[in-house]
């Protein structure tokens, strides 16, 4: 989908049309707060909670995001690779970051799709190639996945 012209939406004083209507974003579908730690994460593992699965519909864009606060590199220099991927685990998104040893960050990654329909799962995964990494969230800052319709194609 490209640029949406002013002129998809209606304006003022125009009849709001089925068609039009159904171009607007229908909002959250799946959200999910994490507040547990995940600790001394090495090899590739499935982030605990940050799965979502919900059912697409045809037409649709969908925006999967999933936020960590806080992440901390333990004891040695390392690359912490961290994945949205989908069920299979086929990757979606990713982001690498390389970190010396105490060095805390913040993961957001940020996904928008539009050819999905049915039950769709995506899930956030984990591994560093050195050492281990703590994913860090509490109640004061949690984490979280999310998906939002965000609009007709």
């Amino acid at each position: 989908m490209g640029a949406v012209t002013a002129a998809a939406f209606p304006v003022s004083g125009t009849v709001l049309t089925a068609a039009e209507y159904n171009k607007l974003p229908r909002g959250v579908v799946f959200y999910n707060t994490i507040t547990a730690n995940q600790n001394s994460i090495s090899t590739v593992v499935d982030l605990t909670n940050f799965t979502a699965t919900w059912t697409a519909v045809a037409g649709r864009l969908y925006r999967t995001t999933a936020y960590i606060p806080e992440v901390v590199q333990n004891t040695a220099t390392g690359v912490a690779v961290f994945r949205l991927t989908d069920s299979t685990p086929t990757d979606k998104q990713f982001y690498d970051n390389t970190a010396t040893a105490n060095s805390y960050y913040t993961v957001t990654l940020s996904l928008i799709e539009s050819t999905l329909s049915g039950s769709v799962t995506r899930k956030m995964r984990a591994a560093t190639n050195a050492g281990t990494i703590n994913a860090l969230m509490s109640a004061a800052t949690p984490g979280f996945i999310m998906v939002e319709d965000v609009g007709g194609t």
